[in-house]
């Protein structure tokens, strides 16, 4: 296994390079919080996570899990063709985020649940051993499907060899400095990566070398106050961070000439199910090769009180199915496919994107 640490960066440097000083700020507004690092550990410990060093974890995904029970696959596999038994949900910023998105089911600044306020120095884990660890964590989860009667075996056997990551289990993965290094590690590896970010550290993206195999950003809010709210910011916070949001989907479109590229959106019913010509504007500015629109899921931190959420908030099949549709007329994008379980439907630039979109034959 790597070793694991590398020295301890000041939040001045990034890769070893000066910060802007208005990312060093962004990253410093992780939300205030008691400190509570042991109960933060109980908490996810609770809920599944599996830590890989001081600040990165992998948790098993409800579809590899499924795939091996051949109980069904996830959308990633009927959309990209992924093997969802094979894949490595994780990440590698566990404790900290800049956002604090209502319809999150991750942990966020809540009463007693809450993100870690980042501190002014902190010792960052190595890749190399974030890497390792990942999947040391990966094929303990797994193993536990060896000899399970209700597992398909030779599904069980492929599942102790991950062959794709998704960064994107909790946390804000483009704070972690040495992402690009990760995705390399990986990708060396023989493994591809789906990297799902915020959209908030433009500079962050613009330093990845290389990228990743799919790099996705979330799409939110069809303009800078609806993304206030959902994202509960300060007026003065998101000036700063719907101006980076912006610009990270004009390097999304700079960055589709040389990977796959994908803006994720995430509707909740009244919250930000409105204006769509605004989301359109925002598709057409960015010109991802897809976008999935999906209803928020009320399960986990959805659930809390203080959102304001409730079931009903989420939004049916077809509904989902409707908005895509308008959307497609928005933007000439094409209505490519649906996974009814995960409320989630399949938008694509065009035909030959379409064509292109499995990354390696479905299982």
């Amino acid at each position: 296994m790597g070793k694991r640490n590398s020295k301890k960066h000041d939040l001045t440097t990034f890769e070893g390079r000066m910060q802007p000083a208005e990312e060093q700020w962004l990253i410093r507004q992780s939300h205030p919080q008691i400190d509570r690092h042991e109960y933060f550990n109980l908490r996810i410990a609770k809920q599944g996570y599996h830590k890989a060093g001081a600040h990165s974890a992998a948790k098993m995904c409800k579809y590899a899990k499924d795939s091996i029970l051949k109980k069904g696959a996830c959308y990633k596999n009927k959309f990209y063709g992924i093997s969802s038994h094979r894949c490595l949900q994780c990440s590698p910023v566990l404790q900290f985020c800049n956002l604090s998105c209502k319809f999150c089911w991750r942990l966020i600044p809540e009463v007693k649940e809450g993100w870690l306020k980042m501190p002014p120095s902190f010792e960052w884990d190595s890749p190399e051993f974030i890497a390792d660890a990942l999947i040391a964590e990966q094929k303990r989860i797994m193993s536990g499907f060896l000899g399970n009667e209700k597992a398909d075996a030779s599904l069980a056997k492929e599942a102790m060899e991950p062959n794709q990551v998704a960064l994107s289990l909790i946390g804000e993965p483009a704070m972690y400095p040495h992402l690009g290094k990760l995705l390399e590690i990986f990708h060396k590896k023989k493994m591809t990566t789906f990297l799902v970010t915020n959209g908030t550290f433009p500079k962050a993206l613009e330093r990845l070398k290389p990228l990743p195999t799919q790099l996705y950003i979330s799409l939110i809010a069809p303009d800078e106050k609806t993304h206030a709210y959902v994202a509960q910011q300060s007026e003065n916070a998101e000036k700063l961070i719907w101006k980076n949001y912006l610009s990270s989907l004009d390097f999304l479109k700079k960055a589709g000439e040389k990977t796959r590229t994908v803006l994720r959106m995430t509707l909740t019913r009244g919250l930000n199910d409105n204006n769509l010509p605004g989301y359109a504007e925002l598709i057409k500015r960015a010109m991802p090769h897809y976008v999935e629109v999906k209803s928020m899921v009320y399960v986990g931190g959805a659930r809390n009180s203080s959102r304001g959420l409730q079931l009903s908030d989420m939004l049916s099949v077809p509904e989902i199915e409707a908005i895509a549709e308008q959307l497609s007329d928005l933007t000439g994008y094409i209505v490519v496919d649906t996974h009814a379980p995960s409320r989630v439907t399949l938008l694509a630039r065009d035909k030959n994107c379409a064509a292109k979109r499995f990354l390696c034959k479905t299982k």
